[in-house]
């Protein structure tokens, strides 16, 4: 079977050419979609515009320590993360509201109580039309 090489060129960004690889080779965006949250160690969540928990990914489970999903799925994301930090928390997440990519760092314990410090990102993902749609949040825990 002759491989066949995709044209890159200054429009193209190197995610749409890794679905336009992946359409090639006869899978589907969500099967890329499901390998890449299968794939990652870090916590993935999806957040709706209020700020709600409304996904989280398997190795986030695992990493924050939760055994029942449905204890934070619709739960204010801000209010996971402890007193101290909910309004510095909340402010990030509504600078991602306005468009803006951000992230922080700040400790979380997990839902056992195992210290933990995360680097957080919050990506704003954009409809077609222009509006913000909901909020990807993934962290990464960088306790030593």
């Amino acid at each position: 079977m002759q491989r066949q090489v995709m044209n890159v060129n200054s429009n193209t960004s190197f995610d749409a050419l890794a679905i336009s690889v992946v359409h090639s080779v006869g899978l589907s965006g969500s099967d890329l979609a499901i390998a890449i949250l299968e794939q990652s160690p870090d916590c993935i969540k999806m957040l709706d515009l209020d700020g709600h928990l409304d996904f989280i990914n398997c190795n986030g489970l695992d990493a924050m320590e939760i055994d029942r999903p449905e204890s934070v799925i619709g739960k204010l994301w801000w209010e996971l993360w402890p007193k101290p930090v909910q309004g510095y928390v909340k402010q990030k997440f509504c600078e991602a509201l306005k468009g803006r990519e951000t992230s922080f760092e700040a400790e979380c314990p997990t839902a056992k109580g195992t210290r933990r410090k995360w680097v957080v990102n919050l990506r704003p993902l954009v409809a077609a039309a222009g509006p913000v749609v909901c909020i990807l949040s993934t962290s990464r825990d960088v306790t030593v």
